[in-house]
């Protein structure tokens, strides 16, 4: 053996006392020969058994994994290098890992080991609620998923992945209780029960039609209801309190407090400010809409006032202002307009038509007239018989609406138009012709007085027989009497 081998040795045989400390040979006395025998006592590498071995997922390798054993050294004493460079501990699968023992004496060993990362961690759960008791609003979500949560260390959330063993109902309210599972990719299961307290918290809703201040009419009559509308998310059926009653006749602005409580004593409570004013005008009467006199009469328009009353100020009869133009000695049609405004400004008016008809001048009229004023009118026989003649005159003449003649006309037209020819002045219009005349039954009619219908009018001629203006498309012709209701005489 040569100089350099036994430094060689002396140096191993001191690493190891250094390590051991257990062996105290004073160098001076060991011979070349006991160094060389001592050495060659451990020649043995360390083994490692493991040939596949599973690890957690995220957990990273030591030598503690891979059952190495050394016939001397214990494993803190063996220097073991694992190769991890191709090893992932966050994400699974098989891998290949080169795993190297080396014990104090540089005995080594080097072995492929097959490490594979798996999953056996479950999924976690966690609910919005405080445990596994969880309260949801009725008529809330019945999405389980917006209550409870599942995460997993490998596959993170797997909310989506949760099951029940039925379906959570929302509708009424009450304890249910449901069980949840929820699995991850690697087939590792939870499963936690839960209680869902259906509750209702939310109060009813007192709203305003108009706003929380209103103005009602003087003695009209008041109905909050009118004016608030009661609603809850729950309940058909709310309990409304009302704190405060309306006085319709008094000015002062007046507080109703309404209170609605629902079936789980939820409840709120809202103000309405009620004023009361006078907003109806006053109310005016009059005996006759439209009245007929002849040239030269006398005039009274305040004779037609009947009344004018107010609900607040009562009766308003002398304070009416009477605007009539009525020219009693010029034939035409006048309007007589009566007003009146109560203490708040409230107006109103209505109006009388006039109609003032021409005064016969034929000394014959007058005295037919007079002779048979009841049974005839104010036209004499030779009149009807022109007003008859005249209806005849026309037979052929096409309608149009609003035309007075000589050559179209329309129903009133015909009939004005007529009894112009004899010197009578009578409304463009049925309605006013019925007003401005004396109304007959058809039993008393004679040929050359009107006949009427609503909305119509027509000659009567005898004989059961009318001369028209029809309508529209069509001329003046005959129609049967049994058409109208009545008969108008001037």
């Amino acid at each position: 053996m040569d100089l350099k081998d036994k430094n060689e040795i002396l140096g191993a045989l001191q690493e190891r006392v250094v390590k051991r400390k257990a062996m105290f040979i004073p160098l001076l006395f060991v011979s070349t020969f006991g160094l060389v025998g001592y050495v060659a006592m451990d020649k043995e590498a360390p083994t490692i058994d493991a040939n596949k071995i599973e690890v957690l997922y995220g957990t990273e390798l030591d030598e503690t994994m891979f059952d190495i054993e050394d016939n001397r050294d214990s494993l803190d004493d063996i220097e073991v290098t694992i190769d991890d460079s191709t090893f992932d501990a966050d994400q699974l699968g098989t891998y290949s890992v080169e795993v190297t023992a080396a014990d104090t004496f540089s005995n080594t060993y080097t072995k492929t080991v097959e490490v594979e990362v798996v999953d056996k961690t479950a999924p976690i759960l966690s609910s919005t609620g405080d445990g596994y008791a969880i309260e949801v609003a009725v008529d809330g979500s019945e999405d389980i998923t917006n209550y409870i949560t599942a995460t997993d260390n490998v596959d993170g959330d797997v909310t989506t992945f949760i099951e029940t063993d039925k379906n959570l109902d929302t509708s009424k309210l009450g304890t249910q209780t449901i069980a949840v599972t929820v699995s991850d990719n690697s087939g590792n299961t939870t499963t936690q029960t839960y209680e869902f307290s259906i509750t209702d918290n939310e109060a009813p809703t007192v709203s305003f039609n108009e706003g929380s201040t209103v103005t009602i009419d003087y003695d009209s009559s008041f109905d909050y209801t009118d004016y608030v509308t009661v609603k809850d998310n729950y309940d058909d059926d709310v309990d409304v309190s009302v704190d405060g009653s309306i006085d319709t006749k008094s000015d002062e602005t007046q507080t109703l407090t309404i209170t609605a409580t629902d079936s789980s004593n939820n409840s709120s409570t809202e103000t309405l400010k009620v004023k009361v004013e006078d907003l109806t005008a006053p109310t005016i009467k009059l005996s006759k809409t439209s009245v007929t006199i002849t040239a030269g009469s006398s005039f009274t328009a305040s004779k037609y006032l009947t009344s004018a009353t107010d609900t607040k100020d009562g009766d308003l009869t002398d304070e009416v202002e009477i605007d009539s133009n009525v020219k009693t000695s010029t034939a035409g049609t006048y309007t007589v307009t009566y007003s009146v405004s109560d203490e708040a400004g409230n107006k109103t008016s209505k109006t009388l038509k006039v109609t003032v008809k021409k005064k016969t001048t034929s000394s014959s009229s007058s005295s037919s007239s007079s002779s048979s004023s009841s049974s005839s009118g104010s036209l004499s026989s030779a009149s009807y018989s022109s007003v008859v003649a005249a209806a005849k005159s026309r037979l052929g003449c096409s309608y149009k609406w609003e035309a007075s003649g000589p050559t179209t006309f329309d129903c009133s037209g015909l009939a004005m138009w007529c009894y112009a020819q004899v010197g009578i002045s009578i409304p463009h219009s049925s309605s006013a012709i019925k007003s401005a005349g004396t109304v007959i039954s058809l039993s008393q009619l004679k040929a050359g007085d009107i006949v009427w219908r609503s909305g119509h009018v027509g000659i009567y001629v005898g004989s059961g027989l009318v001369i028209h203006a029809p309508g529209t498309g069509k001329v003046v012709c005959y129609t049967s009497v049994s058409g109208f209701t009545c008969g108008v005489r001037f």
